[in-house]
Parts: structure tokens; sequence; C-alpha cells
């Protein structure tokens, strides 16, 4: 998806009238005297000390001159940044088995005594956008708060903290994730994607199925992150409806079953 540090380099340029400002500024006050020469309060020998500041004033300077220069390149020139590459299939497969290894390993952590709230951070903060913009979460097993849309709420839920309710869903723990994708939304730069993920418990190898939406977006830097993510068990069923009474056999034949009826 190209080099990270090139886009990089392209998100500085863009940005590079603020920090222009605030480097120049910066180096123009280390260079001030009054930062770093205190008031003599009686006559005395000059002694050559140099101050510590004084060390920093040439750097600042040089990189206030660079960032000044590139940004000034960049208006002048006013090249476009180049277009992010679409998002695929395969990206969206891969960022779907990254999100269930790493819900496993944050329960491999817990259930070995290590420290699953900094992994659980570290999943959130890699996988989701909270740091780009909104984030629709919606989790499975949430109902006093069921949309979680900020970084604590959704670390709370996954190895509880924050949220009274929250057991953590991630500590439970699973020793597998598998995605069964149902259909796929592709919007260049944006993605989408639904279906049915099964949990297996690491205690007793049972699978649980969970219905799931899940959106992408691609980062700065290239990464497939998630934006939209819905997840709920599937629907359990309400009142049945009852099969309509079979008709009497006639000659000999065998009553429809009430399967057969129901169809």
């Amino acid at each position: 998806r190209g080099s990270p540090a090139w886009h990089l380099v392209e998100v500085q340029l863009t940005r590079s009238s603020c920090y222009m400002l605030s480097l120049t500024t910066a180096a123009a006050a280390f260079a001030s005297p009054s930062l770093h020469t205190a008031p003599a309060r009686r006559a005395a020998p000059p002694v050559a000390v140099q101050s510590p500041l004084e060390s920093l004033r040439a750097p600042l300077q040089t990189a206030a001159a660079t960032l000044f220069s590139l940004g000034l390149a960049a208006q002048l020139t006013a090249a476009p940044l180049p277009a992010s590459a679409d998002i695929t299939k395969a990206d969206i497969i891969a960022a779907e088995e990254r999100w269930g290894d790493g819900i496993v390993r944050v329960g491999e952590i817990y259930s070995k005594g290590g420290d699953y709230k900094s992994a659980a951070k570290i999943l959130v903060d890699l996988m989701y956008g909270y740091d780009q913009g909104p984030v629709l979460f919606k989790p499975t097993k949430a109902a006093e708060k069921e949309f979680r849309v900020t970084p604590g709420e959704a670390y709370s839920y996954f190895v509880t903290g924050q949220e009274v309710e929250d057991k953590g869903f991630a500590i439970h723990p699973w020793s597998k994730v598998r995605f069964d994708n149902k259909q796929f939304l592709l919007k260049g730069d944006t993605a989408a994607a639904m279906g049915n993920y099964y949990f297996t418990d690491a205690k007793t190898g049972e699978e649980t199925k969970v219905d799931f939406t899940f959106g992408y977006f691609e980062d700065v830097l290239g990464n497939v992150r998630i934006n939209l993510h819905h997840s709920s068990l599937p629907y359990g069923g309400g009142a049945k409806v009852a099969a309509p009474a079979a008709a009497p056999a006639a000659d000999g034949a065998a009553a429809p079953t009430a399967a057969a009826a129901a169809a």
C-alpha cells in the first residue's frame, strides 16, 4: 500500500503551514536572550557558560527553515496527494483475521495472568479508528451502554473497567474466531462486510454463532481500520406459528407431515 514513511511526509506537507508557524516561533523564542539570560543583580565577572537552551537554537532554526521551505514549495506547486489504494476483499479478510487473532490473544494473556488490559488497548487502538473520527460500535453483550463511541467504552467492553455491565468479552476467553462473510461492499478507500462469526469457547470447545457488520476505511498510512462494528446474536424466534391441520388421507395415501404442511 506504499511506504508509511512517504505517507507521513505527505501529511507533514499538507500541514506544513501550522508546523512552520509553531517551529519558527519556537526557534525565535529560544533565540531570545530573555529566556536564558537572567538579569544580573550586581556586577560580576563574565562567565563563559553556555545555556542549555542556547545549544537548541541552531537546530530549531534549521528545522523551522526546512519546514518553511518545504511548505512553501508545496503551496507553490499545489501538487495533489496520490490517491489511496482501493480496499479489496482480501484486505477485509486480512483485517478480520487480525481482529480475531487479537481477541484470542487478549484471552490467552488474561489466562496466563499477563497484562491483558494493555493488550486490549493495543488491539482497539490499532484496529479501530477512534483517533481518526467517529466509530459506530454496537457490541453483542451490551444493554445499558449499548453503543460504544469512545475508546474507553470499547476497552471496557473487551476487558471490563469503565462500564459496570461489562464482563470482558475478550477475556471469556475464546480459543478461535472464524468469519463467514455473506456479502461485501467495496467503495474505494471504504468498505463493509456482513455475515456470521463464530467464537470457540476455550474451556468447553463449544462454538457461538454471532451476526456481524463491519465497516472499514483506509487511514493516512494505508492501514485498513474499523469505523463501524455492529454485532448481535441471531434472532431466537418469537411465537411459533402452528402448522395447519393435515387433511384426511384419501385412498390410503399417507397424511402429509407437519413439516410438509408448514412448507
